[in-house]
């Protein structure tokens, strides 16, 4: 399993337990983000703190669920971004429209 799913406050919490978060088990990773993520679960809150890469196929996994939650009204968080996967965001100007919490809760 390449993710771990908690409840923290009113948001469920989904850490990705990869170093690298590539094109070799994105579709693994996605399938069980869609898979804890619900119809009700408006909040969610994806914990990047063991991942240290993040490649095109990583950041399209992020997108998509983006804009999943986004088109029922819900909302997503990322928290624990190391540096390449901080650098990647900003340079992909995603920071701007997927808020970024500057710790994740437990």
């Amino acid at each position: 399993m390449h993710t771990t799913t908690t409840l923290v406050r009113d948001m469920k919490k989904i850490k990705i337990d990869v170093e690298k978060f590539d094109v070799s088990n994105m579709k693994d990773i996605k399938r069980s983000i869609e898979r804890d993520i619900s119809r009700r679960d408006m909040r969610v809150l994806l914990d990047f703190s063991s991942v240290k890469f993040i490649d095109s196929s990583g950041l399209s996994v992020i997108i998509t669920i983006f804009k999943r939650l986004r088109a029922v009204g819900g909302l997503l968080v990322l928290c624990g971004l190391n540096s390449q996967p901080l650098s990647l965001l900003k340079t992909t100007q995603l920071h701007r429209i997927i808020k970024i919490a500057d710790r994740c809760y437990s």
